[in-house]
């Protein structure tokens, strides 16, 4: 069920990260390192502002909205949300001018409301993607995922023969699409209900449940983004330009992996909670991990074993030195990272456990911190992505250490060194090549040939390690 599950939402989970992926890429050929680290900055703190405001019903709901079966309730729940979702769009909007004039006091006007256009966008998109979640909507999940990102994308592209590249208009282009996305999806759903009177029932259940996850949502994007602050405070904006790019393409290409399995793998598990199932949810956690694994580890050391002609095709040549100096490092950090966060930290959620994971998300926000300021202060940029790095390795140790004793978490062992000795065989792979004859240059041809191996000698090291498993799930096509 977790594969077909997997499966069925791949589309969105590889093409929405790739859009963002490419975003990225394409802009540091057309913005400077300052206006690039700014946009980027305000991407990045959209998702603040969202876990902020929004994360504490979006996670009540995806857990809690099966509850509410009599008609009358789910009228309630419906009203209260068209209310919550009012009145969060107007502190989105506050927030965002707020953080506008810290990171940026002179920015012209324009730039104050295309930020706050493009949060607001981006939340609601956000907000309905989990919504569309919980109601196994696949289609409207993908066409959130795909159409937001692509369409902010295609229009971009298609203004700069026209308009200059400015860090206010890319964010435009970027909200108007989530904007005319959300209205169609939006009326999918059935979301057009007028505000009213907020059920206090709802709402005091929502924040009982949301409001640890909102502060803990709130640490845990310091953990990974806290270091864009450390290193524009503690260095200089052009070298939070410098920054971002690096640490931008890992974040999204450890996260296509984690979100291919997260968002078909935690719905399972509350289905399990649902029925009464607590082994079978825990159990389910546990598959969760393997696959999110195996899936997270091949992609962090493939682009690792390919990284300088990889990172030379891709960035402008401004960036390219220290992008390919901390991407190795900014990879790790990110994958052990979404590791935690998607495979075992639902734990947390699901045995309604949410203020030990504020806590854990503190301790994360404020060690990432530091050993980044340590870094950069002793070695730099590479020094600080290095210290990030170090510090998601003790706290997932922590983490998992926790878990195991107070909620019985169990990793599969067995599968994660099966795992890893297909990663580590598969680099071993790809540093061979080039004493095989088979130089992998800054070209598409090439790198798309290093990936193909990559993959063909993974796929084949896999299949060889888990025979069984393969061969059970080729025999049975027709379950769910």
């Amino acid at each position: 069920m977790l594969i077909r599950q997997t499966l069925a939402y791949l589309p969105a989970q590889i093409l929405s990260p790739l859009t963002q992926f490419a975003t990225a890429i394409i802009l540091t050929h057309y913005l400077p390192p300052d206006g690039y680290g700014l946009t980027m900055l305000i991407f990045a703190s959209q998702e603040l502002i969202y876990q902020g405001l929004m994360s504490w019903w979006a996670s009540y709901y995806l857990r809690y909205a099966g509850s509410h079966e009599d008609p009358e309730r789910q009228a309630a729940l419906k009203r209260t949300e068209s209310t919550v979702l009012l009145l969060t769009t107007v502190l989105q909007l506050l927030a965002t001018l707020l953080l506008v004039r810290i990171v940026s006091p002179d920015a012209p006007a324009l730039l104050y409301a295309a930020a706050a256009f493009y949060v607001i966008t981006r939340g609601i998109l956000g907000y309905l993607s989990e919504r569309a979640r919980r109601e196994g909507d696949i289609l409207a999940y993908s066409l959130m995922q795909i159409g937001g990102p692509l369409g902010g994308l295609v229009l971009t592209l298609a203004m700069m023969t026209v308009l200059t590249v400015e860090p206010a208009r890319v964010l435009l282009d970027f909200a108007i699409s989530h904007f005319v996305v959300s209205l169609v999806i939006a009326w999918r759903l059935g979301l057009f209900v007028r505000p009213g009177r907020a059920d206090r029932a709802i709402i005091g259940a929502a924040l009982g449940f949301g409001a640890p996850i909102l502060i803990s949502n709130i640490f845990g994007w310091f953990a990974a983004h806290g270091i864009r602050f450390v290193v524009q405070y503690g260095a200089s904006a052009t070298a939070l330009g410098l920054l971002s790019v690096g640490w931008g393409i890992a974040i999204r290409i450890t996260a296509v992996a984690a979100m291919v399995v997260a968002a078909a793998a935690y719905p399972l598990a509350i289905r399990a909670m649902e029925r009464g199932d607590v082994d079978g949810a825990r159990n389910q956690i546990s598959a969760n991990s393997a696959l999110l694994l195996g899936l997270i580890a091949p992609s962090t050391v493939g682009i690792i074993a390919i990284s300088e002609p990889f990172v030379a095709l891709l960035v402008a040549q401004e960036y390219l030195a220290t992008t390919v100096a901390i991407l190795p490092w900014a990879l790790v950090g990110s994958a052990i990272r979404n590791l935690r966060m998607h495979g075992w930290d639902q734990m947390y959620l699901l045995f309604e456990a949410p203020r030990a994971m504020v806590i854990l998300e503190f301790i994360e926000a404020v060690l990432t911190a530091l050993c980044a300021f340590i870094g950069l202060m002793t070695h730099g940029l590479v020094g600080a992505v290095a210290g990030a790095a170090i510090a998601a390795a003790i706290i997932a140790l922590a983490d998992y250490a926790y878990l195991n004793r107070r909620f019985g978490l169990h990793a599969p062992l067995s599968f994660y060194l099966r795992i890893m000795l297909a990663t580590g065989l598969m680099y071993l792979a790809l540093a061979s090549l080039p004493q095989l004859g088979i130089m992998i240059r800054p070209e598409w041809n090439s790198i798309a040939w290093a990936v193909l191996i990559g993959g063909a000698v993974y796929g084949v090291l896999i299949v060889a390690l888990f025979p069984k498993m393969v061969l059970g799930f080729l025999r049975r096509p027709g379950r769910a």
